[in-house]
């Protein structure tokens, strides 16, 4: 079982778990933006390289001089970047696809998000004048033979499901290099935003668990693992009566990515920090040979942060610890899901679920 390699960032000293990364690999740091390179130095998986402000070596320091001197220029230049910026700035990719362009019916309009399979716009199916989203895959992966003989596969397996807390897949194509999947448009936030606000109550907290659970669950039954979920793919529309319906988005999309291990060489460059928090430990060995545990374990993470507002990282308590009113029935169950084991971690969704909806009512 591989342990924690906990890394600094040499900025800001946020902590980041850089246990998947070889030396010298750059990532970002989500706190205050700057890059920088991982140091392994630890001959044992549970050894904490670089922690508590440890510099293991020449290298390190050399790389923390240069970013203080990066930090110090952009002070004096008076273009410092604030430490978490509330909205990030947009990414201008040379293949966005121009506003007005009609892919087989849908008119393709402003883009919605960018994401490590591509990017999504929002749109108009011309025939029924309605609102739909549209997600255009990223040209690195379009350009891969076995990609487009997966996503031809998968396409109509992620097109069957139906249900009331998963977005649904209303069609799929290309137009020349652009491959495309049409998606039920959500006109709301997602989780990630409505995490960050602190807006959520307990019984909202509550009933947003077990839709997202119901929605995993049906997927599951359906044969189908989400491998990505977390809060950035959960979207939040408004029930019309002060509450939300959560739906999750790009349901089985990371499957066509992940499951065949010839592709494992493109996950690197789309795995981020954020999205290794929420994986479950066998995932992050080997993406491609993965059942729906991994997704009891990213729902896990998700509950505790949901309760908590933090995430189960290093050493965690109980959420009850963290969060005095919530009920100590939950407990168990979360720690259950988040066990590194995958054989000692619930097999089904519906079990947690089901504990939820005891504690809301």
């Amino acid at each position: 079982m591989r342990k924690q390699v906990v890394q600094r960032c040499p900025n800001c000293s946020a902590k980041y778990d850089v246990g998947i990364y070889v030396s010298g690999q750059k990532v970002r740091c989500r706190r205050c933006g700057i890059k920088f390179a991982v140091v392994r130095n630890d001959t044992d998986p549970g050894t904490k390289a670089a922690d508590a402000g440890a510099r293991p070596d020449a290298a390190a320091a050399a790389q923390v001089a240069a970013i203080q001197a990066q930090v110090a220029q952009q002070q004096a230049s008076g273009s410092r970047s604030p430490p978490r910026p509330a909205h990030k700035q947009p990414r201008t990719a040379q293949n966005d696809i121009a506003p007005g362009t009609i892919l087989n019916g849908y008119e393709v309009g402003p883009v919605l998000g960018r994401g490590a399979m591509g990017t999504v716009y929002r749109g108009r199916q011309l025939s029924l004048e309605r609102p739909v989203a549209i997600k255009v895959m990223s040209s690195d992966l379009v350009s891969q033979p076995e990609f487009i003989l997966r996503f031809r596969r998968e396409a109509a397996a992620l097109a069957s499901l139906s249900h009331h807390n998963v977005v649904s897949i209303i069609d799929q194509g290309n137009v020349d290099n652009d491959w495309y999947f049409v998606m039920e448009y959500v006109d709301g936030p997602t989780m990630r935003r409505t995490l960050s606000q602190r807006t959520l109550r307990m019984s909202q907290a509550l009933d947003l668990a077990v839709q997202i659970g119901r929605g995993l669950d049906y997927a599951h039954s359906r044969g189908v693992v989400h491998r990505d979920l977390k809060p950035e793919n959960v979207l939040l529309a408004d029930d019309g009566a002060s509450g939300f319906v959560a739906k999750i988005c790009d349901f089985g999309l990371a499957d066509i990515l992940y499951s065949d291990r010839s592709f494992v060489n493109l996950t690197g460059s789309r795995i981020s920090m954020g999205t290794v928090n929420y994986m479950a430990p066998e995932q992050r060995q080997d993406a491609g040979r993965v059942d729906q545990r991994a997704d009891v374990f990213s729902y896990g993470v998700l509950l505790y942060e949901m309760f908590t507002g933090e995430l189960p990282l290093g050493r965690y308590q109980e959420p009850t610890k963290r969060n005095k009113n919530l009920d100590r029935r939950l407990d168990p169950v979360i720690m259950r899901a988040l066990e590194p084991d995958a054989r000692r971690r619930y097999p089904r969704v519906r079990e947690i679920v089901e504990v939820i909806e005891q504690v809301r009512r």
